[in-house]
């Protein structure tokens, strides 16, 4: 019998009572990458210690391949000892351990067994064979530890790897699935994670949250680190910056119960600018439905070795200092995660404006996708999500592979392409009350189910010409992006013109179709604010382009 379980609702609890992980990442500060090589001891047996007077009560750590199989089919079983033992240290001290098996990309580096040579993880038959052998190996050993292993990680941020980019997406979802067979051979009841980040959602790594197979709950990991994102910001206490990963959690909590496993500021030295950041986002990720949240990492590493020699940053992303205090400016996380048990468990707003997601979001080998583009749709999705929760409503995601239900009054499409069985499906949506605004109509796909849910045909392809002009809101629009790179020139087939360009072509029309309504809006409006969304200033203006749609489609 499992201590640590997931009840109905996507939630942790201890023996049948509620627990939420709140902790760290963890490799020690004198050695990090070289745990298993160096074993301090002492220090490791300080660090738990230290944990536990924190208040904190789950740690995530790895194990590093080579480490325990250096040799193909040959394992060091003095470090197999070690994880034994370690796992017993953590059941001394009551903390949930969550072990994470694969460990390839860490801190900037990749690491392998030597006798990988190139070999990719996922497609070539030998790699395959011998990672589900190792995850057999490995959790025979955690398997004794039952009443201390919150949940088994298949790996860190293992989308971030060359292999997943280049091996079919099929082959990383098959070895997703091998590896959680192998471990539930030797673990029937293991919760089982696969510890990935945001490019789960802005690019196809064959990690897709729809598709991590036989996964018991999805991980998120992100940092405010403009570079490392489908779009730019200005800083950590960019309010934009601060929307991003409560919206990649509430993103992945639509396809399985969710966990924050990695996050930090990256910047720890700024005490203003962490504290703006955390205050924001963890309640925010909480709201969003994140079932635990796990610093990265417990301390700053010391140790002059690799990769951190290379990647000197990644030495100083600690939550405490050298003397075991906590962080000036991290102070809150800690309060933070003292609070959690006298919150409830967050409830869906009723009022929530949804953004679509359309059927087939994933590009690569799916013949399926209308032309969607992961990263592309990512950027539009972020800022929709911002500006609506700057004009104060809340936001959820509306799942286009999902039946649409009246539980959403209005949805909005951020210049995302659908397929015409969408537009079928959303046609019945607004003919039984639903108010749709279509941003970006795709004009490839502008056939007789685009025609009945929106009022309005293509007559011509027309060039751009330069900026188009609109007003409404009391303010003028400016658009010099389109749908594939083509303006069409509109009639309207039973819906009204709401907004014309300055040469009197529509740039936006609405069509009231059965009890409901529809805008469609023809250029891609989300391009606009993300082109200037380092520019808080210019990019918040969009903020009263939503709130003019929302009003006009309740008219």
């Amino acid at each position: 019998m499992n201590k640590y379980t997931l009840n109905i609702d996507g939630y942790f609890e201890c023996d049948g009572a509620r627990f939420i992980p709140v902790g760290a990442n963890w490799w020690p500060a004198s050695c990090g990458v070289e745990l298993w090589q160096q074993w301090p001891e002492d220090e490791i047996k300080h660090d738990l210690d230290v944990m536990v007077k924190l208040g904190l009560n789950s740690l995530r750590f790895f194990l590093r391949w080579q480490d325990f199989e250096p040799e193909a089919g040959v394992y060091n079983h003095l470090n197999f000892e070690r994880l034994d033992m370690l796992l017993g240290w953590f059941a001394e001290h009551n903390l949930a351990a969550h072990p994470s098996l694969f460990v390839g990309f860490m801190s900037g580096g990749v690491f392998w067994p030597q006798w990988k040579e190139g070999r990719n993880l996922f497609s070539d038959p030998y790699m395959c064979e011998r990672s589900t052998a190792f995850a057999k190996e490995a959790t025979k050993v955690i398997a004794r530890h039952k009443n201390c292993v919150l949940a088994i990680d298949q790996g860190n941020e293992l989308c971030c790897l060359e292999d997943s980019r280049q091996a079919p997406p099929s082959a990383v979802q098959n070895w997703c699935s091998d590896i959680n067979l192998a471990i539930r051979t030797e673990w029937q009841n293991a919760i089982i994670i696969s510890g990935n980040e945001q490019n789960q959602i802005q690019s196809d790594t064959g990690w897709r949250l729809d598709n991590q197979q036989d996964c018991d709950l999805l991980s998120m990991h992100a940092y405010p680190v403009p570079g490392w994102h489908s779009v730019a910001f200005d800083g950590m206490t960019d309010l934009f910056c601060q929307s991003l990963l409560p919206f990649y959690t509430r993103v992945a909590r639509e396809f399985a119960p969710v966990m924050v496993q990695e996050f930090g500021t990256i910047v720890t030295f700024g005490k203003k600018q962490q504290d703006s950041y955390l205050k924001t986002i963890l309640p925010e990720c909480w709201k969003s439905g994140s079932n635990g949240f796990l610093w990265w990492c417990l301390r700053d590493i010391t140790g002059d070795i690799h990769p951190y020699s290379a990647h000197g940053f990644e030495t100083t992303l600690g939550l405490i200092d050298a003397n075991d205090n906590v962080k000036p400016g991290l102070e809150y996380y800690i309060k933070f995660c003292k609070s959690l048990n006298e919150l409830p468990a967050p409830i869906e707003s009723k009022n929530a404006i949804g953004l679509y997601w359309p059927k087939f979001w994933w590009n690569r080998d799916v013949p399926e996708n209308a032309g969607n583009n992961p990263s592309t749709n990512t950027s539009h999705l972020l800022i929709a999500n911002h500006l609506l929760r700057t004009g104060g409503h809340d936001v959820q995601i509306v799942r286009g592979d999902l039946p649409l239900t009246g539980d959403v009054k209005v949805l909005i499409i951020t210049s995302i392409n659908l397929r015409v069985e969408e537009a079928e499906a959303l046609s019945e949506w607004v003919l039984n009350g639903g108010k749709l605004i279509w941003h970006g109509v795709d004009n490839e796909t502008w056939g007789t189910a685009y025609k009945n849910l929106i009022g309005a045909v293509p007559v011509d392809y027309r060039a751009i010409a330069g900026p188009r002009i609109g007003e409404i809101g009391g303010k003028n629009w400016s658009f010099n992006s389109f749908p594939r790179g083509k303006r069409c020139e509109i009639e309207t087939r039973g819906a009204d013109v709401l907004i014309a360009d300055q040469d009197g072509n529509p740039l936006a029309t609405r069509y009231h179709l059965g009890k409901g309504t529809v805008i469609a809006v023809y250029p891609t409006v989300e391009d606009m604010p993300v082109s200037v969304s380092d520019n808080p200033a210019k990019r918040d203006e969009w903020a009263a382009w939503y709130e003019a749609m929302l009003v006009e489609v309740e008219k």
